[in-house]
């Protein structure tokens, strides 16, 4: 049996679940006509595939596009995190070195605070101003 007969045989052995939606009546068709009305039938399930194809094709792009600038906001904020940890750090190492204000002397007190506002104010010197302008 040749390749054409064995596709005829195929389509003549397929409901008309198709072919039903088109035709008011059901009726019998001739092998030929019903070949050709499965082709128009599967040429035209092909293009509603390719179509969708297209917009999901379009959808993931933008999703990938919108993963891609998600991703790069939270690389700038863990930097960010990252620098205000450190930041922090060293204000806890020279906070612990601070003399207890009970064991200050009067005398004193001034070159005490004297010490604790220099290092503060170099600390708090930051290329990031708002923690918050990073994220958007």
């Amino acid at each position: 049996m040749s390749t054409l007969e064995t596709v005829r045989v195929f389509l003549t052995e397929q409901p008309l679940e198709g072919l039903e939606k088109v035709y008011q009546e059901p009726r019998e068709l001739p092998p030929e006509e019903r070949a050709q009305n499965v082709t128009r039938l599967l040429r035209k399930q092909a293009e509603e595939v390719n179509t969708e194809w297209e917009k999901l094709n379009l959808h993931s792009a933008d999703w990938q596009r919108k993963t891609d600038e998600a991703l790069e906001q939270m690389q700038e904020l863990q930097e960010a995190t990252d620098e205000l940890d450190l930041k922090l750090r060293q204000a806890e190492v020279i906070k612990g070195s601070w003399q207890p204000v009970g064991d200050l002397l009067i005398d004193s007190l001034q070159d005490h605070l004297e010490k604790v506002k220099v290092p503060s104010t170099t600390l708090l010197q930051s290329p990031v101003r708002d923690p918050g302008e990073v994220v958007t």
